[in-house]
């Protein structure tokens, strides 16, 4: 492990051990908007492990009962051959709000009433700091970009958090419609995801 990495490791090992890591985000300072949806976990695994999961796109089916179809996709909606996230790139979401009951797999059948679409910009892949980024594209009235970070922690822990800050006039239409709701998709996605990871550890 390099100095930098087992410094930063240690940094948070302290933390933990204070009391502190509950303050501790690997998010970055974004402008506050009219409301925002988020999920914080540990989860038993790496960091390596949770990246890898969180950027394997097309086995989302597999075990995400909010996001049920992610996809990247050419300017031209084509789908491309290489599904790894690239800043720049487009990025087709199929969701269900509110999430599906766990446990899923890719046979689990979409709530009708509940599919909701979405088309993406891929903003952000840092993947040595465990982080990316996507904006949603579409309404101008409604702006929002959605973060998730893995952090390793220590005492073979990953922290796994996402949050989405939305902004503009549609915002304050969605805030009372679907602001819990949301939040309780990303919740469930946090959940998925360990459950995920920790089975993966074990086997």
């Amino acid at each position: 492990m390099a100095p930098l990495q087992l410094g930063a490791v240690m940094l948070l090992l302290l933390l933990q051990a204070s009391g502190v890591l509950s303050a501790y985000t690997n998010l970055p300072d974004v402008p506050p908007g009219i409301f925002n949806v988020s999920a914080r976990i540990e989860i038993r695994s790496n960091k390596h492990a949770a990246w890898k999961a969180l950027t394997d796109f097309p086995a989302y089916p597999d075990w995400n009962p909010f996001v049920r179809a992610a996809i990247m996709v050419s300017s031209g909606n084509a789908t491309l051959r290489d599904q790894y996230p690239i800043e720049g790139r487009r990025l087709f979401f199929r969701t269900q709000i509110p999430a599906l009951p766990m446990p899923v797999n890719r046979d689990t059948p979409d709530v009708e009433a509940n599919t909701q679409y979405s088309y993406e910009n891929v903003t952000h892949i840092q993947r040595k700091k465990g982080r990316m980024a996507w904006e949603y594209i579409g309404d101008p009235g409604l702006q929002s970009e959605r973060w998730s970070a893995v952090s390793d922690i220590g005492h073979g822990k990953v922290l796994y958090e996402s949050r989405e800050v939305f902004h503009g006039p549609t915002a304050e239409y969605l805030k009372p419609l679907l602001g819990e709701t949301l939040q309780a998709c990303f919740e469930a996605q946090g959940e998925a995801l360990k459950a995920l990871l920790e089975e993966c550890d074990t086997d």
